[in-house]
């Protein structure tokens, strides 16, 4: 593993620091004990899947999603990332994007399906970890996409729906695409911001101001960090 990079993200079984390799190692996950080909590995052989990395927050994030304050994308996105026990990285940042739209969306007066949370949440983690390197497909990016998925009933066969799905993940992947090595934070942000435009061209659903600033809480967690270059450190919010 001499090429694989470092990052800070560390082994939830052990603390150690993982490696992302450019070639998978087929592994056991240490909770289920799924059989799983991992990229991003522990030095000392631990492997987690997706499924088990994002449990605990994935139990939490619909009770969350059905008692949000704001009425912005950008504001409900705020209230989803205070998430208990939110890693800095991982596939459960996926759905947030779609939740933050939808749930704004809703708000504004669209009827959202009953299951439409859930169904949310089950879509976008079928993403894996990673994504955003390994298959050149941020899974938040992906998630603005799967929101107006839901929202317009879009399946293979529906020509219109499916269409402005697929335009709909095209415009998340280039706002996630910004140059900077990943953090989901970031990406986040950026596909919500770019979901707010997507919406009201395309479903002609507007959004009013955001009400809150945005003030990323997770600098000192991500070694990749912009710092200043970033649009949501707090100094570029404060120049």
């Amino acid at each position: 593993m001499s090429d694989a990079q470092l990052v800070a993200q560390h082994c939830m079984v052990c603390g150690e620091t993982l490696l992302y390799q450019d070639r998978g190692d087929s592994l056991s996950c240490h909770y289920c004990g799924r059989q799983g080909t991992a990229l991003i590995v522990c030095p000392e052989g631990h492997y987690v899947c997706d499924g088990c990395h994002g449990a605990a927050t994935l139990e939490l994030l619909p009770k969350l999603a059905e008692r949000v304050q704001g009425s912005t994308p950008e504001d409900i996105l705020e209230e989803l990332l205070l998430l208990p026990e939110l890693p800095m990285h991982g596939p459960e940042h996926h759905s947030l994007p779609a939740l933050a739209l939808m749930l704004a969306a809703r708000k504004s007066g669209m009827e959202l399906s009953e299951n439409g949370v859930a169904e949310a949440i089950r879509r976008a983690m079928v993403i894996p970890g990673g994504a955003c390197g390994y298959l050149g497909a941020c899974g938040a990016g992906i998630s603005l996409g799967v929101a107006v998925s839901l929202l317009t009933g879009a399946t293979p066969v529906k020509g219109e729906e499916r269409g402005l799905a697929n335009r709909a993940s095209a415009s998340g992947l280039c706002a996630a695409g910004d140059g900077g090595p990943r953090c989901c934070k970031r990406a986040l942000r950026n596909v919500v911001r770019e979901g707010r435009l997507f919406f009201e061209q395309e479903l002609g659903i507007r959004f009013g101001p955001v009400e809150s600033g945005t003030s990323c809480r997770d600098m000192a967690r991500n070694r990749e960090c912009l710092d200043a270059a970033c649009p949501y450190h707090c100094t570029a919010i404060h120049r």
